[in-house]
């Protein structure tokens, strides 16, 4: 038997309902997970220090070995491509960059959606999750240079993930953005429709964000955790036929930025 189920807004136990999350999921367990260990920064401490000396065969040993035994590390997949391309080893680097790519486009889930516009110190919280951001976006640019014929949602990613880091930069963006809690008007949503996975056999939970914004149409979707390509397309066409009134802010309409999941799983 197979069913499958979409969520938005709110859990109705039904067959397919969609989650429209409006804020950030903070995972606990999964933001410890993330703390690298002293056996993990070793090898790939090494490699990095071996690329950057221009030893690409030391750096790839020493770099295999760290992916080999924490598989989450995404800086150690990132600068194993690096030395791949060097070796002159195109294919594996691939994988390699899209594995890193995927890998820190999945630690954004736990960063909060909005700017923290009163951050204090040296290093700002913006400025450090505009870095997270930056290093998502090197991922997968050198994806994409090394990739003949990229699957259609990389280009997407690249877009969306310059934009939130403009954003948390402090530059220039053409959103007036606000949260839930500014807003003097809700968020309305008015449909909301269910992706179409005829074209796909993937199944899993795929987490977005994307900026619902003031002039009604729905932009800059990052695909956070990834399924499959055909999977994950389908959840951003289905992101963007989401239709909804826009918030509104002292008699102005405003854009926001929300986080949405969508799932199918066969039983």
């Amino acid at each position: 038997m197979r069913t499958s189920h979409t969520r938005l807004a709110s859990c109705s136990g039904t067959a397919v309902v969609l989650l429209l999350v409006l804020s950030v999921i903070a995972v606990h367990d999964r933001a410890c997970a993330q703390q690298p260990s002293p056996d993990q920064t070793g090898d790939r401490d090494r490699g990095i220090q071996l690329y950057q000396k221009g030893d690409a065969r030391g750096a790839i040993e020493a770099l295999r070995a760290a992916t080999n035994k924490h598989q989450d590390d995404g800086d150690a997949w990132y600068y194993l491509g690096l030395a791949l391309v060097v070796g002159g080893n195109k294919d594996e680097a691939r994988d390699a960059f899209e594995r890193a790519a995927t890998i820190r486009l999945g630690e954004l889930i736990t960063l909060a959606p909005l700017r923290v516009l009163d951050s204090t110190g040296p290093r700002s919280a913006d400025a450090k999750t505009g870095d997270r951001y930056q290093a998502a976006i090197d991922s997968v640019e050198r994806y994409l240079q090394v990739t003949q014929n990229p699957t259609a949602e990389w280009p997407v990613q690249l877009e969306a993930l310059r934009f939130y880091r403009n954003y948390y930069a402090g530059s220039l963006v053409p959103e007036t953005i606000v949260s839930s809690r500014e807003a003097t008007t809700k968020l309305h949503i008015l449909s909301k429709p269910a992706p179409d996975f005829s074209h796909t056999v993937a199944s899993g939970n795929a987490i977005l964000r994307a900026v619902l914004s003031a002039d009604g149409s729905v932009k800059h979707i990052l695909v956070l955790k990834r399924v499959a390509s055909d999977f994950d397309l389908a959840c951003i066409e289905a992101a963007r036929k989401i239709k909804f009134t826009p918030a509104i802010k002292d008699g102005r309409a405003t854009s926001m930025i929300l986080q949405l999941e969508y799932n199918r799983y066969f039983l």
